[in-house]
């Protein structure tokens, strides 16, 4: 999978404005320049500023679409169901006409075999029963795949109201933000004086097990799912561009469903945890953070990300 590499490059100077070779107005115009502004231009390109270390103090812009509200939590995934519900309305209209002509079908057939069994009594109560019953089960729903991103949606506002806390303790929290080059999404991102974590939230049904070294829900592992957080977390590393200096650290927060063990497990280097357990956990100092350095890597959140949705 390509990794995107997000890089902020120092832009020439401007020429002054008076320069009666390069007047205010659009188009393409050319100026005569010196050896010497030749040769500082290359010496930049060829020599592109460092990112200053975590320690020291940096200066970002912040992006024009991210909102100091820190973003709305299941923004994105419940745009995505929007749209899937949309997709399916429209496949299930086409098969309107034929689903009307078999209810219609329906409650005549059982109005004319009652009529026929038993008597015209019951027949005028049979069709239209018949028609109700099979017009119920032929009504219009979306497909488990699209509830499935609602159902996603609502964890992710769970797990937001969990986090909300965390403001009064020093912490920023982030909801829904755009991975930089990728369709993907941060669920939450979470910096505080214990260190920074990139979270996923999950809504299952059932239970989740570990057995033969993978994370089970049902029948179906979830190594996808630990995969794609642990890629979510290199790329918020390499985005933020701190380096071997700050370490992030990825967690899956899990709802609703039954979780075999008592506080976190360890699924290939990220902890797993009940919803409940989630807030306490990041409390838990796994790379001490000072104040300044919060509001440092927060400020370049917000110039470095956008909103999803």
């Amino acid at each position: 999978m390509d990794r995107h590499r997000h890089q902020h490059d120092r832009q020439p100077p401007a020429w002054p404005d008076d320069d009666p070779y390069c007047p205010d107005e659009p188009g393409v115009h050319l100026r005569p320049i010196s050896f010497q502004e030749l040769e500082d231009y290359l010496e930049r390109l060829a020599n592109p500023p460092e990112r200053p270390p975590l320690l020291g103090p940096r200066h970002g812009q912040q992006h024009a679409s991210f909102s100091d509200s820190h973003g709305r939590p299941g923004a994105s995934a419940i745009a995505q169901y929007r749209r899937r519900r949309a997709a399916d309305w429209y496949a299930w209209r086409a098969t309107l006409p034929w689903r009307l002509a078999g209810v219609l079908a329906a409650g005549v057939g059982a109005a004319v075999a009652t009529m026929v069994m038993v008597g015209p009594s019951l027949a005028r109560l049979a069709g239209p029963a018949a028609a109700i019953g099979l017009a119920w089960l032929l009504r219009f729903r979306p497909s488990p795949a699209t509830l499935a991103w609602r159902a996603g949606a609502q964890g992710e506002r769970r797990t937001a109201r969990l986090l909300a806390p965390l403001g009064q303790r020093g912490y920023e929290v982030f909801h829904d933000l755009a991975v930089p080059g990728s369709a993907a999404n941060l669920d939450h991102l979470v910096v505080g004086p214990t260190g920074v974590y990139v979270i996923d939230s999950k809504r299952y049904r059932g239970h989740l097990r570990y057995s033969a070294g993978h994370l089970w829900h049902g029948s179906r592992t979830l190594d996808r799912t630990l995969e794609t957080l642990w890629w979510e977390a290199t790329q918020v590393a390499e985005t933020l561009g701190f380096g071997p200096d700050l370490h992030i650290y990825p967690v899956l927060c899990v709802h609703v469903a039954r979780l075999p063990w008592l506080r976190e497990l360890l699924v290939d280097g990220i902890p797993v945890l009940d919803a409940g357990a989630l807030r306490p956990a990041l409390q838990v100092t796994r790379q001490t953070l000072t104040p300044q350095q919060v509001a440092l890597i927060a400020g370049q959140v917000r110039a470095d990300f956008r909103r999803a949705a």
